[in-house]
């Protein structure tokens, strides 16, 4: 019996250690998480007009990328911040981030699919600098001639890209601002089309801030 409690007693003391390490690991992988969310949402809150979330935000995404990718990996710490969470706090602001980069098609235009985006934003600034220079010599009458054919093959590229599903938030909002320039501006024809992908990414934005501070208690000690 002598033996007895002083086993028990060593076993508890294990029990509590291992606790509170895992506690400890778990709770250092919480707050990476949180202060990855912190980063990404503040992110898009600063570019969303104009939109340029999906190049400028890429690596706060992929820090909240490798961030839950670090609790999900790790066995116990999953089960404790994911499946025990009846809230599922975690879980839901991931969904909301995947969710709006998806519907945004940032994977399309950022990262090591950047290149593709080069020609466009190219054509962009050559019919921004044709407005300007005619803006200058005080001749805007005159755009809608000499910056036709600019426009129309900025339009035309931005159209194939949306075909092969390439038109990201952030090509697509610049395309919207030039056609509105274009069209109400300089009254040059081609009235101007809002582009799905800005309308979805704008949706899935506003109700980030929302699942955040919600949240927000989750990750205060």
């Amino acid at each position: 019996m002598q033996y007895i409690i002083p086993l028990v007693f060593i076993v508890c003391s294990a029990a509590l250690s291992f606790e509170t390490k895992l506690e400890q690991e778990c709770s250092q992988l919480q707050l990476q998480f949180a202060s990855a969310s912190s980063d990404f949402t503040t992110c898009l809150g600063k570019n969303t007009k104009p939109v340029r979330i999906c190049v400028t935000c890429f690596d706060y995404y992929q820090e909240v990328n490798s961030s839950f990718a670090n609790i999900t990996t790790n066995l116990n710490c999953s089960t404790l911040l994911l499946e025990s969470d009846n809230a599922m706090v975690i879980q839901r602001l991931w969904d909301s981030y995947t969710n709006m980069w998806s519907s945004a098609l940032c994977d399309t235009c950022s990262g090591l699919t950047e290149n593709r985006t080069h020609e466009f934003r190219n054509k962009t600034e050559e019919v921004l600098d044709c407005f300007w220079q005619n803006e200058k010599k005080h001749t805007p009458e005159l755009i809608c001639v000499e910056c036709g054919k600019k426009y129309d093959d900025l339009l035309n590229l931005f159209k194939s890209l949306q075909g092969y599903g390439y038109a990201c938030a952030d090509l697509a909002d610049s395309m919207n601002s030039t056609a509105q320039t274009w069209s109400v501006k300089y009254q040059c024809g081609h009235p101007p089309v809002e582009y799905v992908p800005v309308l979805a990414m704008t949706i899935g934005i506003s109700l980030l801030p929302v699942v955040f501070y919600s949240a927000l208690w989750k990750f205060i000690p």
